[in-house]
């Protein structure tokens, strides 16, 4: 059972959860992304194996409930009067809020390599400069890999009311701090967006 402030992979988490962002139409996949099969098991899986090992409060934000089936967490949805990833983010808060949590880690549902230490090194990282805090490998900002305090929101709604859409522009708003990873090959922030990157890292 989670508690308000628990040790889990050597950290302290204070009052954190995740929301795995699984509403996007998947265009280029052709459509069902998180429902894809990659090495035999669901796209989505891998990275529900991994929130589930954090032992936080999760949930899944979606536009509607048929787009991931068998999950095991509850589920949310995206605010109908936004567009993109950023109506996942503006849900993500409203869920936070009421949950009473200080921080939530945002997380995409098709990256099957996510590190093991990507809680905590972003969780660390926002709660040291009291700001969010997003991943960086290969060179490459995460936009949708980040770690966002509730604090943030108002800022993040301005933004939103203003018709700006690009969570890039959000975390510049916010004065989002990045955190690093070695390159690697693959990348383990690397999202399978077309049939052919399942092909491509299948074996």
């Amino acid at each position: 059972m989670w508690t308000a402030s628990r040790r889990e992979r050597g950290f302290l988490m204070d009052r954190v959860g995740v929301v795995i962002l699984a509403g996007g139409f998947g265009t280029r996949m052709g459509g069902g992304k998180p429902e894809r099969l990659f090495r035999g098991r669901r796209l989505i899986d891998p990275v529900i194996d991994l929130v589930n090992a954090w032992h936080v409060p999760a949930v899944m934000c979606v536009r509607e409930p048929a787009q991931v089936k068998q999950e095991p967490f509850g589920w949310i949805f995206d605010r109908p009067d936004i567009d993109g990833p950023l109506a996942g983010l503006l849900a993500a808060f409203e869920w936070a809020r009421g949950e009473s949590l200080d921080r939530f880690l945002t997380l995409p549902c098709d990256t099957p390599f996510l590190p093991a230490d990507a809680l905590e090194k972003l969780y660390g990282a926002s709660e040291a400069r009291m700001r969010p805090a997003v991943a960086v490998s290969n060179g490459r900002r995460h936009p949708v890999c980040a770690v966002w305090p509730a604090e943030s929101f108002g800022r993040v709604e301005t933004y939103a009311e203003a018709g700006r859409r690009s969570l890039v522009g959000a975390l510049e708003a916010c004065g989002a701090v990045d955190v690093t990873w070695p390159e690697g090959d693959p990348d383990v922030f690397v999202n399978m967006n077309t049939p052919e990157d399942l092909v491509r890292f299948e074996s």
